[in-house]
């Protein structure tokens, strides 16, 4: 790759996994870290940077998708995936890029990027003055989508998506799909793709995993016993707390899940001090922070009884009577 001002820049994109700092360009043999460590590039073009760190946890998904028929095994899953449900592979690959919301000149990541069969119909949308990144756990992988698609400022990654080379909140999208329930670690894989994604930007991830209300019908149990993965629930519960305009929805004769979600600043915003109109009165805040030992029954039933003949609410006569008792 011609080392110009915008081929340079795009590689401001990674980071040193150990300490979060940016990488420099080492001439044509990769990038270096602070403490002078190499990071390769494994392509004649300078475009394939191979991290080579790896979590345990994914020495299996590693090793299955290096063996010497990894891509052609690969590939005729894809066939027989998309001939299975009668599915036109371009198209559903579109209408899965449509969901990340991308305008020209965005930079977009993917992981897990298999053969790469989704960067060319992404570069469409970003244009030329988009910047479009690719990694995968599997060397073979990555070379071979790195092959596939020849866009310019196209950069690829061999490398853990439990611990993505990465800048923060550097990508308007992130996408993956397929794998995902192969990984050693889900929950830090989904928290990973948040981490690079900008606030406001689009996270969208999906893998094998039948929708409930076909999980115990016959077309439910044909489905997963071809393939168990297709019994995995959708990892809704890995979440962040941040994620917002969440979506869930199934694709692939409801087999596979699809979810995606926007960054926000923070946690969602809920304010717990509006008062609560009614006979028990309080907030959110008092209802749960401001619990007591609990009263017998008989008394409960006084404290309403009296609050109604004094045309307060429940909260604000137990606050009165409560502070009275301790000016005492």
């Amino acid at each position: 790759m011609t080392k110009s001002n915008s081929a340079t820049e795009i590689y401001a994109a990674f980071r040193d996994t150990s300490d979060g700092n940016p990488l420099r360009i080492k001439r044509d043999k990769g990038l270096v870290n602070n403490a002078k460590e190499i990071f390769p590039f494994i392509d004649d073009k300078c475009r394939v940077v191979d991290f080579m760190p790896l979590d345990r946890a994914d020495e299996a998904h590693k090793e299955m998708y290096d063996s010497d028929h990894a891509l052609e095994v690969y590939r005729n899953f894809l066939d027989w995936l998309f001939a299975t449900f009668e599915e036109d592979e371009t198209a559903f690959r579109k209408n899965l890029i449509e969901r990340l919301r991308l305008t020209e000149g965005q930079k977009v990541l993917v992981t897990g990027c298999g053969f790469g069969e989704d960067l060319t119909l992404i570069s469409e949308l970003v244009g030329s003055s988009g910047d479009i990144h690719a990694q995968d756990l599997s060397k073979a992988m990555v070379l071979s989508a790195s092959e596939n698609f020849t866009h310019d400022t196209a950069l690829f990654s061999v490398s853990s998506a439990l611990d993505l080379p990465y800048q923060s909140r550097h990508f308007d999208a992130v996408m993956h799909f397929g794998g995902i329930n192969l990984f050693g670690d889900i929950d830090q894989a989904i928290l990973e793709m948040e981490r690079v994604c900008k606030v406001g930007g689009r996270v969208l991830f999906g893998d094998e995993g039948i929708a409930p209300h076909l999980r115990n019908t016959t077309y439910g149990a044909v489905a997963t016993n071809n393939n168990q993965l297709w019994d995995v629930e959708a990892p809704l519960t890995a979440l962040p707390i941040n994620a917002a305009d969440i979506e869930l929805s199934y694709v692939l004769g409801n087999c596979f899940y699809l979810i995606s979600f926007s960054p926000q600043d923070g946690a969602p915003r809920m304010n717990i001090d509006i008062e609560h109109k009614g006979l028990r009165g309080g907030t959110a805040r008092t209802r749960y922070y401001g619990q007591v030992e609990g009263v017998m029954p008989a008394t409960q039933e006084r404290l309403y009884e009296v609050a109604k003949e004094r045309g307060i609410s429940v909260h604000k006569l137990l606050e009165d009577l409560i502070n009275s008792e301790l000016k005492r």
